[in-house]
């Protein structure tokens, strides 16, 4: 019999699992265990957000991460964003068999792509930005960017495959961030990235949808185990 295969699927920072609920319902439809919890103090309002801490945050991913092991003898982590930031985290202290991470941050906010945007279109665009500044309390902010400094002084010690995928158009990540990560972690983990010309940062809600949740889909498979050998199935 073949290992039940698990993934955790994480969302972004003052989001909630509305980020990833594609790519998770479709992890689901291939038979797949999926955990896709909703972080602590996410997905109500910013005076919630602003009373979790990234300590906080990092709980919430490790417990699912327990829960999904009651049900997967193999996990593999998926990190959308934020997401992205505590699967490394899990990855470095739990065993897995795979880290994919999305749109995840090394260096962040891309100022000159957000003022593309608005060129395009302001009206939609300087609205998002606005609700954006609204709904992030500083104090969160500042908790992510300590998560941001934590994580990147653990990268190193990341030695499982590592899959990436970065849209080019991202106005919230700086796009050359999924270099940093692919080259500060551990060579072992032969990082390969993924580009898409056409997203925005909200990847699984904007044109490249299918084809990121298809590369996710493919990693997820290439990195399962292998039935075993016709015949050898033990009854």
């Amino acid at each position: 019999m073949m290992p039940a295969v698990g993934c955790l699927v994480l969302h972004g920072f003052a989001g909630d699992i509305r980020d990833v609920l594609p790519l998770a319902n479709a992890l689901r439809a291939e038979g797949y265990h999926v955990e896709c919890p909703t972080l602590e103090g996410h997905g109500l309002d910013r005076r919630v957000l602003a009373k979790s801490t990234r300590k906080d945050w990092l709980r919430s991913a490790d417990e699912a991460y327990k829960r999904l092991s009651l049900h997967a003898q193999e996990i593999i982590v998926i990190g959308f964003s934020m997401g992205g930031l505590l699967a490394i985290n899990l990855v470095h202290r739990y065993p897995a068999r795979l880290l994919i991470t999305i749109n995840t941050p090394y260096a962040y906010w891309d100022v000159e792509q957000a003022l593309a945007y608005l060129r395009e279109d302001f009206s939609s665009h300087s609205r998002r930005y606005v609700q954006g500044l609204v709904k992030i309390p500083v104090r969160s902010m500042l908790q992510f960017r300590q998560l941001l400094a934590e994580t990147k002084a653990i990268l190193p010690q990341v030695s499982i495959p590592y899959v990436l995928l970065q849209s080019r158009r991202d106005d919230t990540v700086q796009a050359r961030s999924a270099e940093h990560l692919a080259s500060s972690v551990s060579p072992s983990c032969a990082p390969h990235i993924t580009w898409y010309d056409r997203s925005g940062h909200m990847i699984f809600h904007d044109a490249d949808r299918d084809d990121a949740i298809a590369r996710v889909l493919a990693a997820v498979r290439e990195h399962s185990p292998a039935p075993p050998p016709e015949g050898n199935e033990k009854q």
